[in-house]
């Protein structure tokens, strides 16, 4: 739907961080919310296009804020026995990065890019890695993500693990696409797509390449995008060759700072903590990955205490967070033995958090339905059964949104998917290209 200007009736709209509507109203326009009031507030006489939500849960779009799309055609591959995630990156990951062509990335990329669509998910940050095709791979990830529609962080995973000419390559790759960047949004302030510095992790980081990646850090104001102490080997290896845990390295080459995601952080002890404190920098909570991968569970309870901001992202599991928040909501209280841990801390991180990141990286109201902010906005398809109030919306989200199917998506003002159906995007002739090109991938790997 090409209409610029939107009005959802009849909705149960849950603003985040504001006032509930039982019964009102999202009215869009410009690319932004023009209004969110009761119902009986509507204006009787307007040009807008009308989708009526008969009584449906809306609010504002999810953020994952780790994703991995380049995984997409791995679906289904068959693995063998790996014994320690440190094989499984070296023996899986690291290989089918390695075979990855341009239209394989393309391809994943609309994947993902339409699951987050279909799954309420309507800005990502993305970390990317294909060492086989390093030069150009961000330019053909972001025109997947244009054409399904949605907001979106890029950054190319930078590493010393290929070899010196293939860093350096990674690091032209993260310089071309920020100026990209910056050269797009002279042109279009709209444009839905930003960057930020992808870093592997430490134990396949050289100094040299921690300062360069600095170096792009603040010639273009971003921060980086880096796993952190995701595996015991990354801390292992760090401490043998430069003395020092992952969190305090990557703390001394002012690596982690405001602006910073630090994926995962599960290996971390109370100095790390207290570094992750003073750097500003924000966690990256991915459960379902963690647990897959049996590298353990980040101590997000101590880090909230701490005041370390904390949200919640996938590692590619899905583009989808709605599996990673409820497991998040639950997977701590064994060992506070507190049947209440977490219910803040992951409220928090999804209603206050995320939308703080999303909008400091896209200079807009993200993550909220309020005049002026940006129009992120999903209808799901389940009406609330009991009261609504913005003191137990939360519950609301957790129990019953979380569990339903999105109906309606949309972005920056923008219907990306309505009543169930993706605007501009052939899904049928999507998983044909996608079979094929997996079977190729298969092949080669």
């Amino acid at each position: 739907m090409a209409s610029r200007e939107i009005l959802i009736k009849n909705a149960c709209v849950i603003t985040c961080r504001g006032p509930v509507f039982p019964l009102g109203y999202v009215h869009i326009k410009g690319g932004a919310v023009a209004s969110v009031r009761p119902q009986s507030k509507m204006p009787r006489r307007s040009k807008a296009t009308q989708i009526d939500a008969q009584g449906r849960y809306v609010l504002p779009g999810f953020i994952n804020p780790h994703m991995h799309l380049y995984s997409a055609l791995a679906r289904g591959k068959g693995v063998g026995r790996m014994g320690s995630f440190g094989r499984v990156l070296k023996d899986f990951w690291w290989r089918l990065d390695r075979a990855l062509t341009p239209e394989d990335m393309y391809i994943s990329a609309m994947l993902g890019g339409v699951n987050a669509i279909r799954s309420g998910v309507t800005t990502l940050f993305d970390h990317h890695a294909s060492y086989g095709a390093i030069s150009g791979s961000l330019g053909a990830i972001s025109k997947a993500l244009a054409k399904v529609g949605i907001r979106a962080s890029l950054c190319f995973e930078i590493s010393d693990r290929a070899g010196k000419r293939a860093r350096d390559l990674a690091l032209a790759e993260s310089g071309l696409w920020l100026e990209s960047v910056h050269n797009w949004l002279r042109m279009d302030p709209g444009f839905l797509q930003r960057g930020m510095v992808g870093l592997h992790a430490s134990m396949t980081l050289g100094d040299a390449t921690l300062d360069a990646a600095r170096e792009i850090m603040d010639i273009y104001g971003v921060g980086a995008h880096v796993h952190v102490a995701e595996g015991l080997e990354d801390v292992s290896i760090t401490r043998r060759r430069h003395g020092l845990s992952s969190v305090a390295r990557l703390a001394k080459r002012k690596i982690l700072r405001p602006g910073t995601l630090a994926a995962h952080c599960v290996h971390v002890d109370k100095k790390d903590i207290t570094l992750l404190t003073k750097s500003g920098s924000c966690v990256v909570h991915n459960p379902l990955s963690n647990l897959n991968n049996a590298v353990g569970i980040a101590p997000i309870l101590e880090m909230c205490r701490r005041k370390i901001p904390v949200v919640i992202g996938t590692d590619g599991m899905s583009a989808s967070v709605a599996d990673d928040i409820r497991l998040a909501s639950v997977l701590h209280k064994p060992n506070a033995g507190d049947p209440q841990a977490g219910w803040n801390e992951v409220a928090r991180a999804v209603f206050v958090t995320a939308p703080v990141v999303a909008s400091q990286m896209f200079g807009a109201n993200i993550g909220i339905l309020k005049k002026g902010a940006a129009a992120d906005v999903i209808m799901v398809d389940a009406r609330p059964p009991t009261p609504v109030t913005s003191a137990n919306a939360w519950g609301h989200v957790l129990f019953g949104i979380l569990n339903s199917p999105v109906r309606t998506t949309i972005v920056g003002g923008k219907v990306r998917m309505r009543d169930f159906r993706m605007v501009g995007v052939d899904e049928r002739a999507l998983a044909h290209e996608a079979g094929r090109l997996s079977k190729r991938l298969w092949k080669r790997l």
